[in-house]
């Protein structure tokens, strides 16, 4: 019933609104549009602030490799981000977002920037999600390769050659570190992107350390490696009138050596087709997989519908179906998991 009553409530309104910009149907289809989609309500000349609210709906159904009886289970969450950007000359600003969310009870700054522009250049230094990874989706759930997203206190220059080249350079000193030092060292990513015209966008990025991605890959490990692993990443982007088709690959370049021998390489890939039916409605196919990452589905695929509300509010649905390699991924009984199929539904409104 809540989720009739959200589809009805994007359908009626989509009727009466259009959306800002042609082709965007969802708020945002990476996390870096996600936290730029509030309304940003400009309260002084210097000071704008605005809002991102949603709402989860998540239902599982997983078959087991031991003949156990299929197991369903459904799950709901809400979030709300907070943004404000404070702009006090022309050269410099500051950025910050909050984000509360109920799965964990808590208030968290998500990111506190403050950076320096002069022409193409930007140098920003603060808590920020580092440029390793762009995860493209039209879906309620994010892509696999997502375990490669990296936050940390981080100084960052960037260059934006004539909005057709983009350069990032970011230094950090991440979580992880060597199991013989006690001391931590310093990290570094690189992402290089190209936006040839209008239809076609592609990138580059490197982790120097991919045990500080957000994920933990090393957690067990109390964070500490025999040898150091960098992740890489890249990214091709297609879009033709009303059709869209976005491949991204991220993984390890090479072995952790404190993990187990099918997951101690990690690497995920996603491929999504788009299509935009009409300024409010669009439609999209999803086919990833993974190899080595724990827990994670070898193959999964897929289709989402999302509706457009115009600039206030968007209602994805989609649904999903995993492979799991035999004795890979288990649930919380250790039972072992062959497969699952996902319902999703998610309503953001942006204030």
């Amino acid at each position: 019933m809540v989720l009739l009553w959200l589809l009805v409530f994007c359908s009626a309104q989509a009727e009466s609104l259009v959306p800002e910009e042609k082709g965007a149907v969802r708020l945002y289809r990476t996390p870096s549009e996600q936290r730029e989609a509030g309304l940003n309500h400009q309260l002084t000349p210097w000071l704008t602030v605005g809002g991102l609210a949603e709402l989860e709906w998540n239902y599982d159904r997983l078959g087991y490799s031991n003949r156990r009886s299929n197991q369903g289970d459904d799950d709901s969450s809400a979030s709300v981000q907070l943004n404000a950007t404070a702009t006090p000359w022309s050269f410099a600003k500051g950025e910050l977002i909050l984000e509360y969310d109920t799965d964990t009870d808590r208030l968290d700054v998500d990111e506190a920037i403050a950076a320096l522009e002069y022409g193409a250049w930007e140098l920003a230094a603060g808590r920020q999600y580092l440029p390793f990874g762009v995860f493209f989706s039209h879906f309620a759930n994010g892509p696999l390769l997502e375990f490669g997203e990296t936050r940390n206190t981080a100084v960052a220059l960037a260059y934006d050659y004539d909005e057709h080249f983009d350069f990032s350079l970011a230094v950090y000193q991440g979580q992880g570190q060597k199991a013989d030092k006690n001391s931590k060292q310093m990290d570094w990513t690189l992402a290089l992107e190209a936006w040839p015209n209008d239809s076609l966008s592609f990138g580059f990025s490197y982790l120097s350390d991919l045990a500080d991605a957000d994920s933990d890959l090393l957690g067990d490990d109390n964070h500490r490696y025999q040898r150091r692993v960098a992740g890489v990443s890249g990214y091709l982007l297609w879009i033709n009138g009303r059709y869209e088709i976005s491949a991204e690959a991220l993984g390890a370049t090479r072995s952790f050596r404190e993990l187990d021998a099918d997951s101690n390489q990690p690497l995920a890939w996603n491929l999504e087709f788009a299509h935009y039916l009409h300024p409010n409605v669009d439609w999209a196919l999803r086919v990833e997989g993974s190899d080595g990452l724990e827990d994670a589905p070898k193959l999964r695929y897929g289709a989402a519908i999302s509706f457009r509300a115009g600039r206030y509010g968007s209602l994805t649905i989609d649904y999903l179906h995993s492979h799991f390699k035999h004795n890979f991924a288990s649930d919380d009984n250790d039972n072992p998991i062959n497969q699952n199929d996902q319902v999703s539904a998610q309503l953001s409104v942006a204030f």
